[in-house]
């Protein structure tokens, strides 16, 4: 049995017995205002407090992508940690410009790596959705020569993974951008699917085909929160404008019926 939370944005907290994956941790959540005009850097107390309540070891950290809702907390994370972080080149600059160089295990995609016990990772190679204007934000490699803190605009999106996780016989998927690359994702199958909400609609086929192809037996939708804002301590949701919940839910259900779909709230254990 594995115990998930998501941890708001793309952030997944995965659990087997006191062993603990950690994916696109992000607590820091700058507002729109920062992102926008200023250089964020990362809400140590914000991160601390999170830290305080985990019930057991961080052994890994994965980076589906390296927009900064997905890694700036990271080089954080890790120092405080001294955990296995593993993501592309652009994680691996990131770590660098932080003064972490080599402690990235770089992967380019279709990478399966062994982790704690009986835990595994595949580095699925994937997309970023359109979601500007028909455009991926922010495109490219982040730059090396950029200067700390950054502003939100170098964290460049780097190559984009799905996270395929084996952990405890259960085997979960991690779409962290509403996207896939059909002849990647083939022959790859999971229990359990998270799926990024925001630009559903801009990746033909991503409601319809991906959860057949993957047979995931239940979907869970993520990724639709405001990450500008603090998360409530209600666990009520601040939703991001526009993002289409309500067609999301529909368009799987149509396309997907025997598919069971979950809805979850910030830190809420599901286990599985």
């Amino acid at each position: 049995m594995i115990t998930v939370r998501w941890t708001g944005a793309a952030g997944l907290e995965i659990t087997q017995g006191e062993t603990i994956v950690l994916i696109d941790p992000y607590h820091s959540r700058p507002g729109k205002i920062e992102c926008i005009f200023g250089r964020p850097e990362p809400r140590t107390d914000a991160i601390d407090r999170y830290l305080e309540g985990l019930p057991g070891k961080v052994e890994t950290i994965l980076a589906g992508h390296t927009h900064i809702d997905h890694v700036m907390d990271i080089p954080f994370l890790e120092r405080r940690l001294g955990c296995r972080v593993i993501g592309s080149r652009s994680l691996e600059t990131l770590m660098a410009l932080h003064g972490r160089p080599g402690v990235v295990t770089v992967c380019a995609g279709g990478e399966r790596i062994e982790l704690t016990g009986d835990t595994a990772v595949t580095m699925i190679r994937s997309r970023h959705v359109p979601l500007l204007f028909g455009k991926v934000p922010c495109p490219g490699e982040i730059n090396p020569a950029c200067h700390l803190p950054m502003r939100a605009s170098d964290y460049r999106v780097g190559d984009a993974f799905i996270l395929k996780l084996e952990m405890a016989g259960v085997t979960l998927m991690h779409a962290g951008s509403a996207s896939y690359i059909e002849s990647e994702i083939k022959g790859h199958h999971c229990d359990i699917l998270f799926m990024a909400v925001p630009g559903w609609g801009k990746t033909p086929g991503y409601c319809a085909r991906l959860p057949r192809i993957v047979r995931s037996r239940v979907i869970v939708p993520f990724h639709y929160d405001d990450f500008s804002a603090p998360l409530r301590e209600d666990g009520r949701v601040r939703f991001i404008p526009f993002q289409g919940m309500k067609g999301f839910i529909k368009t799987i259900s149509r396309e997907n019926p025997a598919c069971e779909i979950r809805t979850i709230r910030p830190f809420e254990a599901m286990s599985f």
